[in-house]
C-alpha cells in the first residue's frame, strides 16, 4: 500500500511553483477562482504569492474586480474599477515587488486594446519606481513595435488596409476597397455561431435599411467553418443580411485577421468615401451604431 507524507518548510518569501503544480492549480474552475481572487484586499499578503508564482494573474484579478467588463476604454466603468484596484495595491501594499507588479499590470491591461499613451504612462511610472525591473525593457520594446505597427494599423484616420476577397453571393466577382470608392461602408467580421455577433444583427439590419438610400454599403466577412453554415443562417427571415458577403479561408483568413488586427468578433469598421477609417467596433455596436452613422451620413435633402 502506497504511503503518503507531507513535507513542511519555511521560506523567507513565496517561491515560484514547478510547472506541473501550476498545471494542477490552473485546472480548477477558473470562474470560481477569479471570483474568489477578486475579493483579495489590496494590502493582502496573498498578493505576494501572486507576484511570486503567477504575476500575470493579477491582470485577471483586476479584470474580475471590475465586474468582468471589457477594460478597453479609459472612461469605461470597468476600466475605472480595475485601475482603481491597481492603484490601491500600489498605495497600500507593503511589498515593493507587489507595488511594481501593480504598475506592470496597468501597462498590461492598457496594452490589450493598444492604448499606447496610457500603456507608456504606466511603464514610465514603473521605471521611476523600480529602475531595472525586467518588465520595463519588455514594455519599452512592445511600445516601440506597437508604434511602428500603428502607422499602418486599421485605426481611425488611417487608410483601410488593402484586401481582395470573393463575393460569396456572386461567382467570380471580387471585392476590394475600390469596390466601395466614394461611399461610406461598414466592414463586419462575424460568424453565425457568435452570440454577440447575432445580438448586433438587428441593429445592423435597422441601420442598413435606414442608411442604404444615403449610400451606405456593408461587407460581412465570416469566421464560419464552411459556407453552408452561412447560407443556412441567412435563410432565417430575421438574418437575411442583404448586403455583400465574403468567406475568406486558410491563409487568406489569417492574412486578413492580421492586417485588420482581428482578435475577436464582432470586429467592425466604418470606412469613408476616401478610404479612411472613421470609426471602430466600440462606436459601431448597440445604440452607438446609429449615432455614429448619423454623424457621417446626414439625411438627404
Amino acid at each position: 500500500m502506497a504511503r503518503q507524507f507531507l513535507l513542511k518548510a519555511r521560506v523567507p518569501k513565496p517561491q515560484g511553483l514547478p510547472e506541473d503544480v501550476r498545471g494542477l492549480v490552473s485546472s480548477l474552475d477558473t470562474s470560481l477562482e477569479l471570483e474568489m481572487a477578486a475579493q483579495i484586499p489590496p494590502d493582502s499578503p496573498a498578493l505576494e504569492l501572486v507576484q511570486a508564482v503567477e504575476p500575470d494573474f493579477l491582470a485577471d484579478i483586476a479584470w474580475h474586480a471590475s465586474g468582468g467588463g471589457y477594460v478597453n476604454q479609459k472612461e469605461s466603468e470597468a476600466a475605472r474599477k480595475a485601475f482603481a484596484y491597481l492603484e490601491q495595491i500600489f498605495e497600500k501594499h507593503p511589498s515593493r515587488e507587489v507595488k511594481a507588479l501593480a504598475l506592470a499590470t496597468g501597462a498590461n491591461l492598457y496594452s490589450r486594446p493598444r492604448m499606447l499613451t496610457e500603456t507608456k504612462a504606466y511603464v514610465d511610472r514603473l521605471e521611476a519606481f523600480a529602475p531595472g525591473h525586467p518588465a520595463v525593457a519588455k514594455w519599452r520594446e512592445w511600445l516601440k513595435q506597437a508604434a511602428k505597427e500603428d502607422l499602418v494599423a486599421p485605426k481611425v484616420g488611417n487608410p483601410v488596409p488593402h484586401f481582395k476577397v470573393e463575393d460569396l453571393d456572386k461567382a467570380r466577382h471580387e471585392i476590394t476597397p475600390a469596390t466601395f470608392k466614394g461611399k461610406y461602408w461598414i466592414m463586419d467580421f462575424w460568424a453565425s455561431w457568435c452570440g454577440p455577433c447575432k445580438a448586433e444583427l438587428p441593429n445592423l439590419h435597422k441601420a442598413f435599411a435606414k442608411y442604404k438610400s444615403r449610400g451606405l454599403e456593408v461587407l460581412s466577412l465570416s469566421w464560419d467553418k464552411n459556407a453552408r453554415d452561412i447560407a443556412a443562417f441567412r435563410k432565417d427571415p430575421q438574418h437575411l443580411m442583404p448586403w455583400h458577403h465574403a468567406f475568406p479561408q486558410g491563409e487568406l483568413a489569417k492574412t486578413l485577421n492580421a492586417a485588420f488586427q482581428v482578435r475577436g468578433i464582432p470586429h467592425v469598421l466604418l470606412i469613408g468615401p476616401d478610404g479612411k477609417i472613421l470609426a471602430t467596433t466600440e462606436a459601431l455596436r448597440g445604440e452607438a451604431l446609429e449615432q455614429t452613422l448619423e454623424k457621417y451620413l446626414p439625411a438627404l435633402k
